[in-house]
């Protein structure tokens, strides 16, 4: 499981640079937040919803503490779902992401000490499973 976790992440930062589009589900067109994460875990048979909404409500809530990378953290305010990221590493630097966002399209960057991002952080959702951890 470790294995494949490092693969989708692999396969995620290969989109780097990839323009957004809103409601954008492809490389070739662009992505928005959802559209890339719910493309990249396709690839791997993670079959979630192409809405940041519904990926929120898909597979099992986790502690920010303990993201994994594929694990997705969700943004917002006022608990309303505004924007999704994929965790790449959970270290004590920080988690990191790539993502969508409206300006710059597909990027890594750590949320965690993000300006931006970091009041925003709301919950971390596991849609891979942790069962076969260790």
């Amino acid at each position: 499981m470790v294995q494949m976790r490092e693969e989708i992440i692999q396969f995620a930062q290969q989109y780097v640079g990839i323009r957004y589009r809103y409601a954008g589900t492809s490389p070739d067109r662009g992505f928005d937040c959802s559209g890339f994460t719910s493309f990249i875990l396709k690839k791997f048979d993670a079959r979630v919803s192409s809405s940041s909404a519904m990926q929120s409500m898909q597979g099992i809530r986790v502690p920010l503490s303990e993201v994994m990378p594929g694990d997705l953290v969700f943004f917002g305010r006022k608990g309303r779902i505004q924007h999704v990221a994929m965790v790449v590493e959970n270290s004590p630097a920080g988690i990191i992401c790539v993502h969508s966002t409206c300006t710059r399209g597909v990027v890594v960057e750590n949320v965690s000490t993000s300006t931006y991002w970091r009041s925003r952080i709301l919950f971390a959702r596991d849609v891979l499973g942790r069962l076969a951890i260790n």
